[in-house]
C-alpha cells in the first residue's frame, strides 16, 4: 500500500515563515511532522484552543486575527501574517523618518 500525501509546494516555498510560527506562536508544543498545502493552522496547534491561539499570534505579529482567518490553509495565513507585519514596519514612525531623509539626499 502507498500512502499519497497532499502537496507541500507552497509550505516549502515559506520554510522560514513556517519555522517562525512553530518556534513563536506553537512554541514547540507540537512535533514535527509532514505539513500539506491543504493544512490549517487547526491541523498543526491540535492543543491551543481558539483564544489562546489567536492571543498567541497576536501577541507575536502585533495584529488581530479572526476564526475566519484559521479556515485557510496555514501558508496563507502565514502570508497574511508576514504582510501585515511589514506594512506595519513601513508605517512605523522610524521608518517614515528614514524614508523622508532618503528622499532629500
Amino acid at each position: 500500500m502507498v500512502l499519497k500525501f497532499a502537496p507541500s509546494v507552497e509550505m516549502e516555498k515559506i520554510k522560514r515563515l513556517a519555522d517562525e510560527f512553530f518556534t513563536n506562536v506553537l512554541i514547540n508544543d507540537e512535533e514535527s511532522f509532514f505539513i500539506s498545502d491543504e493544512a490549517t493552522a487547526w491541523d498543526v496547534c491540535m492543543s491551543s484552543t481558539a483564544e489562546e491561539l489567536i492571543q498567541r499570534i497576536s501577541s507575536y505579529y502585533k495584529q488581530s486575527v479572526t476564526l475566519d482567518d484559521f479556515k485557510q490553509p496555514l501558508w496563507k495565513l502565514l502570508h497574511q501574517l508576514d504582510a501585515g507585519r511589514r506594512l506595519e514596519a513601513r508605517s512605523s514612525p522610524l521608518h517614515r523618518f528614514f524614508h523622508a531623509i532618503k528622499r532629500r539626499l
